[in-house]
């Protein structure tokens, strides 16, 4: 049978994957600037006009409204990154605290593995 710590110990390692999985879509998803897979501004606009048949006045007038609203987004960006990756870091002490010499190296291991799959996941698609 599992012990209760070693399944609170799962637990918290299979949450904190799907959290980064889960933000990692998300902000890729809605605040990533663009890149290969994703629309540019120019695609945007196209589809805005045409499925909202805007007139010519109405789509210079989005295009403006949208341009206004992407530093912010840029912003937050920034700082959604910032506190994800303070608030990892400080979740990474915590389980440290509770791990034997020997989990110490399989957790850095682990933790090394986990930043090489999140940093092929933000990179753009050649």
């Amino acid at each position: 049978m599992i012990s209760p710590k070693t399944r609170t110990l799962a637990f918290i390692l299979a949450s904190f994957l799907l959290g980064g999985i889960a933000g990692g879509f998300i902000g890729r998803t809605y605040f990533a600037p663009h890149g290969p897979g994703r629309s540019s501004r120019t695609d945007v606009m196209k589809e805005f006009t045409q499925k909202l048949q805007l007139s010519p006045d109405q789509a210079v007038a989005v295009d403006s409204i949208l341009e206004a609203h992407r530093s912010k987004f840029g912003a937050i960006r920034k700082s959604y990154s910032e506190a994800a990756r303070t608030q990892r870091d400080s979740l990474r002490q915590e389980i440290r605290k509770i791990l034997s010499g020997e989990q110490h190296a399989l957790f850095d291991r682990y933790v090394k593995e986990m930043d090489e799959r999140e940093s092929r996941f933000r990179k753009p698609n050649p």
